[in-house]
Parts: C-alpha cells; sequence; structure tokens
C-alpha cells in the first residue's frame, strides 16, 4: 500500500490519502522519498527485522527474516529490500538518510541467555553481601524457590574502605592501596572483563566512585567500569546496584554490536550517526548507549508505545491499551490521560532496578512460541519460542515443534499461500503433521490441539493486559485496544471481547509499527538527583537543582548538534508520605502546589479511601526530561469515501473462529484495497501483505481517515 504522508515538525505521521496499490515487490521495508531525504526507523524482532522509512511524502512498508546469530544480517537485508522497493541502490538510499533510528534486542537477549562478560563489583567495606541478599526479593508468589540470575558471584565481589555519609560528607577517605589489591584480584584471578561500582550515599558526593573509575583506567584502560552516581545517581543503593552491575553485564556485548552496526552502515554508505531507542522513550547516540547500555532494554516494544502515542493523539484517543504480538513476544503497555504509563524502579532480568523506563509487559506469546506437554500431561503454549531459524514447523526449514503460527495456518487463519504477500509459502501439511505429533502426546487430534493453543495463547494475553488494568483499579470498558505486530491482529477482537474492551484500532502499518516509532521518535535524555526534603520545599532550593540537571543535559545534548528552539525540559518531583517505601511522580509546576498534586495523583493511582491527608510529605528525587525533536511528517486524515467494501472482496474461506469447534466460511478481503470510509460486519479476515486482521461474527468494522482498520466489538 502506497501512503501519502504530509511532513511538518508534527507529532507523528499518518497516510493522507490512499493511492493505488503498489505491485508485489522482493522489499519488505516501508520507503517514502521527497527530494531524497530519508527517516529511516528498523526494529530487529525475535523472528522478523521490521523496516520503516519516510520523507513525509510516498510509504511502503515490509519485513525480513531476522539472523539471531548475526542480528545485523537481517538488517541489512531489510535495507536491501527498502532500496530495490524504490528502485535506488542501498548505498544511494542510506547516503541520502537524514536519519535511522533503531529498536534493538541486543541487550535483552545478552540478559535473557546470561550471556553477559564476566563482571565484577566493588562496593563499600562491609557491604559485599547485598548484592547476593537481594532484599529477600522472591520472582512472584510462585517463585519463592526460584534463585535470581547470578550474574556476579560473591568471589567477584570485592569491599574497598571508604565512607561518605547521607550528607555527603567524606568519614573515611577512599583507601586506593586497597582499590588496587582488589582490582589486582577480580581481574588477575577472576577473569573480570567489566567492572561495576556501587558505592554507599555515591549519588550524594560521587568523588570516590569517580576516583575508582580513574584508577581503573589508570590501570587497567580496556576495562570497561560503570559508576552507579554516573547512571542512576538516586537514593536506595540495591536498586542503583542492580542497575549498575546490569549496565556493567551488558556493556561489552552491546558495544561489540554497535561497533559493528557503525562500520557496516556506513560501509554501506550511512552518513548520519544511528541512534538507538532506549526504555524510557526516545533514542539515544551510539555513545550515550555504549556508555548506559542497560537503557536499552525493552528497546523494540518501547518504540511501539511511542508510535502508539502519537496515533492516539491524533485519534483523540487519551484511553489506549497497547498490545504487540509479533513472532516472539505480546508486549503490552497502557496510554492513560494521553500518555505512556512509566515506572520509576524497572524490574529488569527478575531484578529491581533505579530505572525510570516505559511500563512495558511482556510474556512469551508470539507467533513462533512451542506448544509443549507439561509434566501433568496438559497442553501449554510459550513461553520458548523458534524464533526465525529453524522457525515453526511450517517454515519448512526443518523446524519440527509444533508453534503458533502452525495453529493459525492449521485453523485456516492463515493462509499458507499468501504469507508475507505470497513472498513466502508455508507448508500447511508440515503444519498438520506437527499439530498431531503433539496431539498424540496429549490426548487430542490434530484441529482440536491447535484450537487449544489459540485459546491457551489468548488467555495469557488477557492475563496480561487484565494486571494492567483492572487489578490497578481501570475500567476496561473506558479503553480502546491498539493491536499491532504481524500475529497481534489475529487475537486483537477476541482478546478485547475477553476484556470488555471498547474497541480495537489496527494501524495502517501495524506489522512495521515499532519500526514506525523507531524512525519518527524524538532524542530523549532524563537525569535525577535525590534531595529529599519535607514539604514545604524551599523553592530557591529545587530551582537550583533543577537548573543543574537542564544544564547537565543540555550540554549533552549540545555536545550531539541538537539545541535551539526544538528542545524542551520538563521537571518532575518524586513524592511520598513520611514513611512509605515509594514514591510517586507527579509533574514540577510551583513549589507551594507540589503537596496537592501529590495527593490527587496518589489518589488516581490508589483511590481516597488511602490517602492520608493529614499525613506530612517528603520530597525525594527531583527529575528533569530533555526532548528534542526531530523533523517528521505530521497526521494528515484522508477524505472519507464510500462505505461499500465490496471492491475489496475476494472470495470466502473456511476458518475456524474463537467461541466454536467447527469451521465457518469466511468473507476475505483485501487489506490493501479496503479504503477510507469502507464498512463491512463479521465474520471476515483481512488480509494485508504482511499481516491477517479477524474480524469475528458480529463486529462491525470500518477504515477510519487514518487508514486504520476500526473493530467495533459486540456484547452480545
Amino acid at each position: 500500500m502506497v501512503f501519502s504522508l504530509t511532513p511538518s515538525l508534527g507529532t507523528g505521521w499518518m497516510p493522507r490519502a490512499a493511492a493505488a496499490p503498489c505491485q508485489p515487490r522482493r522489499a519488505l521495508c516501508i520507503v517514502a522519498r521527497r527530494m531524497a531525504a530519508y527517516s529511516v526507523g528498523i526494529d530487529v524482532g525475535g523472528t522478523f527485522t521490521d523496516c520503516f522509512v519516510t520523507d513525509g511524502v510516498h510509504g511502503w512498508r515490509g519485513k525480513a527474516p531476522t539472523t539471531p546469530r548475526a542480528p545485523l544480517g537481517g538488517l541489512l537485508a531489510a535495507l536491501e529490500d527498502a532500496a530495490a522497493a524504490i528502485g535506488v541502490p542501498l548505498a544511494r538510499a542510506l547516503g541520502d538518510a537524514v536519519h535511522l533510528g533503531l529498536g534493538t534486542t541486543v541487550v535483552t537477549n545478552c540478559l535473557a541467555e546470561l550471556a553477559g562478560a564476566p563482571t565484577g563489583l566493588l562496593v563499600t567495606e562491609g557491604f559485599g553481601d547485598l548484592w547476593p541478599m537481594a532484599r529477600g526479593h522472591r520472582l512472584g508468589v510462585g517463585g519463592m524457590s526460584r534463585p535470581l540470575p547470578t550474574l556476579v558471584p560473591r568471589r567477584r565481589i570485592a569491599e574497598v574502605r571508604e565512607r561518605v555519609d547521607r550528607e555527603g560528607v567524606v568519614l573515611v577517605p577512599l583507601d586506593e592501596s586497597g582499590v588496587v589489591s582488589a582490582l589486582e584480584r577480580l581481574v588477575g584471578e577472576e577473569g573480570v572483563e567489566s567492572l561495576a561500582v556501587c558505592l554507599l550515599w555515591s549519588f550524594r558526593n560521587p568523588a570516590h566512585e569517580r576516583r575508582v573509575a580513574a584508577i581503573v583506567r589508570e590501570r587497567y584502560p580496556d576495562l570497561p567500569v560503570s559508576c552507579s552516581a554516573d547512571l542512576v545517581p538516586v537514593i536506595r543503593e540495591y536498586e542503583r546496584m542492580t542497575a549498575t552491575v546490569l549496565s556493567a553485564y551488558t556493556t561489552r556485548s552491546c558495544a561489540a554490536f554497535l561497533d559493528e552496526l557503525e562500520a557496516r552502515l556506513a560501509a554501506a554508505g550511512l552518513r548520519v550517526p544511528a541512534a538507538v531507542m532506549q526504555s524510557s522513550g526516545g533514542t539515544l547516540s551510539p555513545a550515550a548507549a555504549r556508555a548506559r547500555p542497560i537503557l536499552l532494554a525493552q528497546s523494540g516494544p518501547v518504540a511501539g508505545v511511542a508510535a502508539a502515542e502519537a496515533l492516539a493523539a491524533a485519534l483523540g484517543v487519551s484511553e489506549v491499551v497497547t498490545g504487540d504480538m509479533g513472532g516472539t513476544s505480546f508486549d503490552v503497555a497502557v496510554i492513560h490521560a494521553g500518555a505512556a504509563e512509566r515506572r520509576l524502579r524497572a524490574e529488569v532480568a527478575s531484578l529491581a532496578t533505579a530505572l525510570s523506563t516505559v511500563a512495558v509487559g511482556s510474556i512469551g506469546a508470539g507467533g513462533g512460541s512451542v506448544a509443549w506437554r507439561d509434566a501433568r500431561g496438559l497442553l501449554r503454549v510459550g513461553p520458548r519460542s523458534v524464533g526465525a531459524d529453524p522457525g515453526p514447523a511450517c517454515y519448512g526449514r526443518g523446524g519440527s515443534e509444533p508453534a503458533l503460527t502452525d495453529a493459525l495456518v492449521a485453523l485456516g487463519l492463515i493462509d499458507p499461500q499468501n504469507f508475507l504477500g505470497g513472498r513466502m509459502v508455508l507448508d500447511g501439511e508440515g503444519a498438520v503433521a506437527a499439530l498431531a505429533r503433539l496431539g498424540r502426546a496429549v490426548g487430542l487430534e490434530a484441529a482440536a490441539t491447535a484450537r487449544g493453543m489459540y485459546r491457551l495463547a489468548l488467555e495469557e494475553m488477557r492475563l496480561a493486559v487484565h494486571g494492567l488494568l483492572v487489578e490497578r483499579g481501570l475500567d476496561p470498558r473506558r479503553f480502546a485496544f491498539l493491536c499491532y505486530g504481524g500475529c497481534g491482529p489475529l487475537f486483537g477482537a477476541p482478546l478485547a471481547r475477553a476484556l470488555a474492551l471498547g474497541r480495537v484500532i489496527v494501524p495502517a502499518l501495524a506489522a512495521v509499527f515499532s519500526a514506525v516509532g523507531a524512525a519518527t521518535a524524538d532524542v530523549r535524555r532524563e537525569a535525577a538527583c535525590t534531595v529529599f526534603r519535607p514539604l514545604p520545599a524551599d523553592g530557591a532550593e529545587l530551582a537550583a537543582c533543577f537548573a543543574t540537571l537542564e544544564a547537565e543535559l543540555g550540554a549533552a545534548l549540545a555536545a550531539e548538534g541538537l539545541a535551539g528552539e526544538r528542545v524542551s525540559f520538563s521537571r518532575q518531583v518524586d513524592l511520598r508520605f513520611r514513611r512509605q517505601t515509594w514514591e510517586v511522580t507527579v509533574p514540577f509546576v510551583d513549589a507551594g502546589r507540589l503537596g496537592d498534586a501529590f495527593r490527587a495523583r496518589y489518589a488516581e493511582l490508589y483511590g481516597t479511601g488511602a490517602l492520608a491527608s493529614a499525613a506530612p510529605i517528603d520530597l525525594v528525587n527531583c527529575r528533569v526530561i530533555v526532548t528534542a525533536r526531530l523533523p517528521r511528517p505530521a497526521l494528515a486524515p484522508a477524505p472519507l469515501g464510500p462505505t461499500d467494501a465490496s471492491p475489496a472482496r475476494r472470495g470466502v474461506r473456511t476458518v475456524w473462529l474463537p467461541g466454536g469447534e467447527d469451521g465457518r466460511p469466511v468473507a476475505l478481503y483485501d487489506g490493501e484495497r479496503l479504503a477510507p470510509g469502507m464498512a463491512f460486519t463479521g465474520p471476515a479476515l483481512v488480509e494485508r501483505r504482511d499481516t491477517t486482521i479477524l474480524v469475528p461474527a458480529g463486529d462491525g468494522a470500518h477504515v477510519d481517515a487514518w487508514g486504520s482498520l476500526v473493530i467495533e466489538v459486540s456484547r452480545g
């Protein structure tokens, strides 16, 4: 599908008017061209690599199989496809690019596979057991006996003599000879290849941590070192420590990936620095990412949420649940009052950290999720995925384990002859054979196994969304479900019905939506400092704190050539009732109104009955977020045409539908021919080149002015 876009400094992108469907091409990358100035977005997923490129005028979309053993292979293949789609050599396409944003799984995979560098940890004398004790953390109610990941064994933790008090006053000077001895043991005897430094109260006075880092650079110039005072200079030593250890643990893997990325893209013709999506939203330069690699965790899913925020704003929808289901996982987030929900203490690799991130929840439910028989003889789906290699059995690449995609093929929901617009023909018989083998193990026929897999995946997804909405007291009826990813639209409407969500929105570019976010996301940096003062706060003291943080962030952006009117700052504070454990973040407007703002937000989160109106309030942290806006196409809706969708109808297929046991005839629509204004009623399947959308029986669907398919979920 070709889209017309209007360029501007707006807050997003969208099709302005649908032109004639583009001819099938080998490329799967969306590319738009105007005066040869491209913005490129790439999302490297577990199964497919998605790409989106725009200059604000025209667009093409696409995918390429991810190459897990060499991620840049799939990335460059997608770019090659893009160049072929617009009829120019890759070197010219990249040479004309003004921006390239990337969502990557390199850090997430490093942690999931425990493939990081041997990491050492330097702590204040007497606190060497803090890391293994881990606050007595457990992995949920059922995880009391499950150990946390052992990224740093006790023998790789060294204590150094020093002490700073809570006001930053040095009580015990740093024993530099002790630091040298500790380094000699960690590097010489333990083979440490990366180092984390987390000393008590270093966020108040970072001098000792920075001196340790200087000693490391003097004696071991090739040893990466991560200091907590530079990464997360806020109170709570354990959460600071985990963030610092995770960053150190992933430093070498991240640096190797970014080094190769920059070298190969430059060799291919890219002339501008690449930008990498970060977990707090927005992008980082490669240099900033190398210094703080843990900020890249959940990079790809956050890009999708950024695109969802922009689309929701254009649609005038302030309450949205986002669901991104690709080949490996189902990633869910909540946009509340127009903004994506955030976490102050994000959990990364099952460890509590001091990182502030977009709140994305993930479960192992995707097209590649493997079905298996558990110890009780029951059918299960996920969380393990077959990935792109060998992929589901229907891929015909040697995979024998049945995956969710095999079930979708067997149920008729995916046309094996039209997968990825016919570029990839699936082996339907191979899918059924794999399902039959598993079915014999669990006492089911192949068709019943496929139905069971769909229902199990749907229930896991329902529980994931339920935890973000109902368990927090949010009424799902107020929320729309923005569903994207290559696999997600086959589950969107049934999931919305199960949760009583109001309607389903499937974006025009659903299958590459995270890549859209990577191409259009702003540059973003965040800094924080702990002040720990009771309210009412001293306005002058807070102003000085904010000014220091803004100067620090402004200098960092200026060093990257970003300054002027496109740069904006926002101020926030973390507050809590005295003697409570955790804080609530509110925007900073005026020091005299912080108490009222905190109570209002607290009541919104926990209910008015939880308010302790007379209790004293403490201000814990000041935060500053700086955003540098990048040129991007503005949202430009198309005029709505006739409602008759018959020109896009292309036949009927027998399909199993959720809630039934047998197949039934279902209308098929060519998603590339559905124009704004067209409407129809389910049961139907809308087949786009890179995804299929299920419209259940009784649900109405129409194409809106932005090219999204909107499904009104019936309640019968």
